[in-house]
């Protein structure tokens, strides 16, 4: 506050009672948080794409331990969108979050020490954050599938075919493209699973069905459409039109 309004109020006692009730609302004033400072704000004014508003925000609520709040900010550093891009503080922020199990920020984690990004380059600490963020949320595909690959490849991981096949699969089972073609192709080896080319033909079908983007850092080259070629030869006609059920069945709702 000012010194000249304390030297206002002061020279009169009996101005006392007034000087305290300033006071008291002075500090208010300025010490007092934006009204209605909480994560449904910040969100609302995200999605008005007033991001700078949205960081004020969620950064009055991610300091009261809002674990939403706390991602919230995460992302934006992570994405440049209220500044430059800021990976290091973007990790700071997920590191929060993630003491609360926030499954989202517990991912994003495993990603920056995939690539680098804020934090140190890490194989065997990100391979540690994708299993928790799978833990936290079964949903999520990506962190299956980068499990999936950390053991295919050796990569944070023992190499294990059997595991890489576990991890893709339940990639491939709730819809991930990718994962099905890593599915198919190890199916069709004989790779960490038992070799069943018909197994194998219905996982390439399934992966041809939509887009395959991968996870940041991820590079993979899959031409579904050269494999499923290639293993056609290899089934019985029965097999294809049983194939052709299975894929029929998924578009009934």
């Amino acid at each position: 506050m000012p010194l000249s309004i304390l030297a206002f109020f002061s020279p009169n006692r009996g101005n006392r009672t007034i000087l305290c009730g300033f006071l008291v609302l002075a500090a208010y004033t300025f010490h007092a948080p934006p009204a209605q400072a909480d994560y449904t704000s910040g969100y609302k004014a995200y999605q008005a794409g007033n991001y700078e508003m949205a960081r004020a925000q969620w950064r009055v609520a991610a300091q009261e331990d809002d674990p939403r709040a706390q991602y919230a900010l995460g992302l934006l550093y992570y994405r440049g969108l209220a500044g430059p891009q800021d990976y290091r503080q973007a990790a700071d922020w997920f590191a929060l979050a993630a003491r609360s199990n926030h499954a989202n920020a517990i991912y994003y984690l495993g990603l920056m020490y995939f690539n680098g990004w804020g934090l140190r380059y890490d194989q065997f600490r990100a391979t540690e954050f994708f299993k928790r963020a799978l833990h936290a949320n079964g949903n999520n595909t990506d962190a299956a599938f980068l499990i999936g690959e950390q053991y295919f490849h050796g990569r944070g991981a023992e190499q294990n075919y059997v595991e890489a096949a576990h991890y893709y699969r339940i990639a491939a089972e709730k819809g991930m493209h990718a994962a099905q073609f890593m599915l198919g192709a190890m199916l069709e080896r004989g790779w960490g699973i038992e070799q069943d080319y018909a197994d194998a033909y219905y996982w390439l079908r399934r992966s041809a069905l939509g887009p395959r983007p991968l996870p940041p850092g991820v590079e993979l080259e899959m031409d579904p459409a050269t494999a499923i070629t290639n293993l056609e030869p290899k089934l019985r006609l029965e097999e294809i039109r049983r194939v052709d059920k299975r894929l029929q069945e998924l578009a009934v709702p």
